[in-house]
């Protein structure tokens, strides 16, 4: 008797040891495997569509549809999440805690369900993928809203948040996204201006001259780059710092700093959160009269 049950308990024992690995294992390739789902249905849409190519047509209608049905219900949700995630780390109320966290989940799905078309973009594939990044981002940033235990202090609930594998995986595809929607500005502004790359090329350090002679949409490349490479996930837009960085190089600032090229700009800006929103608006008139830019509302309103 006492053998049986000793081989029961031992079984038990391996039974419970299994779903643990599982669990384990489960958990350890969430990310990957939240984000393949979305890129599978998208691949699956394009392969069916076998007769049209991709011939990066890159039109000013294709920016402007994508702008209005993918980047608008991100970009609204990016602002959104940052507001919140402030929010939570200046609160002691555990109830609030819990309805953050809540409601950061439930904007995340709705966000998705506002992107999550069928892909019309097979023309242009920076803004297929872009699309393709944006639900893989929306997905992790749900998943790591239902997951972070509120149960800590706000801040450190935020904290957690924020350092959270999911939320990471987030942010880097957010990021993604943005950059290939700047390099399909860019491809659609060399169909229309000579003098306009039409990729922005390999990132390295710039100095004022060189920047000086960019047109404004590579300018603008090459910070979505930048703000990738470093992980600036704001609220602001790559063409506010583009903005700020013209502002300080024309307006004496940069010199009297010090500060010699793009890069160390960049550093200074974000680190003293110099950047806001609509700056670029702010300094249009000023600096961009004659620049090549798509009728995107973000560059106008």
């Amino acid at each position: 008797m006492s053998k049986r049950k000793s081989r029961n308990q031992m079984l038990y024992t391996l039974v419970f040891l299994f779903f643990l690995v599982c669990a384990f294992a489960a958990f350890f390739t969430g990310v990957k495997v939240g984000a393949d789902k979305t890129e599978a249905k998208y691949d699956n849409q394009s392969s069916m569509n076998g007769l049209v190519e991709f011939t990066g047509s890159y039109q000013q209608q294709d920016l402007v549809t994508f702008y209005h049905n993918v980047f608008l219900p991100y970009r609204e949700f990016k602002r959104n999440w940052n507001i919140q995630v402030d929010k939570l780390a200046r609160s002691t109320d555990a109830r609030m805690n819990a309805a953050v966290m809540k409601n950061l989940s439930i904007l995340a799905d709705q966000q998705y369900e506002r992107v999550n078309q069928d892909s019309i973009f097979t023309n242009s594939p920076l803004l297929h993928q872009s699309q393709v990044n944006v639900l893989k981002s929306l997905t992790l940033f749900s998943k790591a809203s239902g997951k972070v235990s509120t149960s800590a202090s706000g801040a450190e609930t935020a904290k957690l948040l924020k350092n959270d594998e999911f939320t990471t995986g987030a942010v880097k595809y957010g990021l993604l996204a943005q950059k290939n929607f700047y390099d399909s500005m860019l491809k659609w502004g060399s169909k229309t201006n000579q003098k306009i790359p039409s990729a922005p090329g390999e990132l390295k350090t710039m100095s004022f001259i060189q920047w000086k002679k960019m047109p404004l949409l590579l300018k603008n490349a090459s910070i979505a780059d930048m703000m990738l490479n470093r992980g600036i996930f704001a609220g602001y837009d790559p063409q506010d710092i583009t903005a700020k960085i013209d502002d300080m190089i024309y307006s004496g600032t940069a010199s009297s700093l010090n500060l010699s090229d793009i890069q160390s700009s960049v550093t200074l800006l974000i680190s003293t959160g110099a950047v806001q929103e609509q700056d670029f608006v702010k300094w249009r008139e000023q600096y961009y009269n004659r620049e090549t830019l798509p009728q995107l509302p973000f560059f106008f309103e």
